[in-house]
């Protein structure tokens, strides 16, 4: 007799120690190309807060010290700023919060897989409406009329936007964002910005929050360097992130995350010389990789897809090389592996890694 329902794990990227050992990999000498992060690492300001940061007492319940300095830094009130352990403790909160049994969660695919996890953790159905894949090399794109359609035919109560898009980096134009928010009073959006930190312009504007059916995600784990502590935060009217924070566990993000969140706000010249590094290596790796005969797509985030042809082997061969990258078979994609470029002497090391790999035969 079991008491818990099954649920299948969502497919991430990042070493993982215990399988790498597993297929037989000191994970010590492996570069990890699979999951998106800083090149440069946390601001230099964070050692010396988390290393001052009290263990032995609870931290603030809702971190209201990082909220006010999100605010600030998002231009909202901190009524309108939740914290969190990364946004996929978010995720599975809206969710639970927002679906009843059976109800359905639309989601663009394919995407961020603790989605459908937090769906089915509601006891929700999950949908999904497939990004077109324009052709080798052209990238992928939102299929509006389809989109549109499921919203009108399944009535969803949540949709999930990922924009840009994972693992694609495809992103959504703002003005489609606005009207869907508009068009749709009764479906719940999430849009989840965890990689927007690349876009030039920003995907939507503060008024829009005041729809009451809209709930921006962020992380800080990505392009801020923290991934080790877990923060994210989510973005919306006062009305939807009053029950939000209300359901989030005390203390859910922990005294260190928090002193390394706020002095990581205080060093923004840190991450935009970040992304600026992130733009430059992605740029030069891409370039060098379509020099060398591979397909690679466009993208508007810090990673991009290769065709590989066979998503599975080529990540082995990788490895052999010491190179992790990840294979997207999970995301619906067995033909391609997603990139996520780090420093320039690691990337020149995937590239001699590539240069041993032949290129795959059949349309692309």
């Amino acid at each position: 007799m079991s008491f818990f329902r099954r649920i299948a794990p969502s497919v991430h990227g990042a070493i993982d120690l215990g399988a790498l050992r597993a297929e037989g990999f000191d994970p010590g000498e492996i570069i990890d190309f699979s999951s998106n992060q800083s090149p440069l690492g946390a601001s230099p300001a964070v050692a010396a807060a988390v290393a001052a940061a009290v263990v032995d007492a609870y931290p603030d319940p809702r971190a209201g010290p990082f909220v006010a300095a999100l605010a600030a830094h998002e231009g909202l009130g901190p009524e309108q700023v939740v914290a969190g352990n990364g946004s996929t403790e978010l995720i599975r909160l809206i969710a639970q919060l927002t679906l009843a049994p059976g109800q359905i969660a639309l989601s663009l695919a394919p995407s961020f897989g603790e989605c459908e996890v937090g769906t089915r953790l509601a006891g929700g159905h999950f949908a999904e409406v497939r990004l077109t894949h324009a052709g080798p090399g052209a990238g992928f794109f939102c299929d509006e009329p389809a989109l549109r359609a499921a919203l009108v035919d399944l009535a969803p109560r949540l949709c999930w936007l990922c924009s840009p898009n994972n693992p694609t980096g495809a992103a959504l134009p703002a003005p489609l964002i606005a009207a869907l928010v508009a068009d749709h009073p009764a479906t719940l959006f999430v849009l989840d910005e965890a990689y927007r930190d690349l876009l030039a312009e920003r995907q939507w504007l503060p008024e829009l929050l005041e729809a009451g059916n809209l709930v921006v995600l962020r992380s800080m784990t990505k392009y801020w360097g923290l991934a080790g502590l877990r923060v994210g935060y989510a973005l919306a009217d006062a009305t939807l992130a009053a029950p939000l924070r209300a359901a989030a566990p005390p203390w859910n993000v922990n005294a260190c995350a928090q002193a390394a969140a706020v002095v990581s706000l205080e060093d923004d010249d840190h991450h935009v010389r970040a992304v600026r590094e992130l733009i430059s290596e992605r740029d030069r790796l891409a370039a060098a990789l379509l020099a060398r005969g591979w397909t690679v797509e466009p993208t508007t985030a810090g990673f991009f897809l290769i065709h590989v042809g066979d998503a599975a082997a080529v990540r082995r061969l990788l490895l052999k090389s010491g190179c992790l990258v990840r294979d997207c078979t999970s995301f619906g994609l067995p033909a391609h592996i997603r990139v996520s470029p780090r420093a320039t002497d690691q990337n020149d090391r995937l590239l001699a890694a590539f240069d041993a790999l032949p290129l795959p035969s059949g349309p692309r």
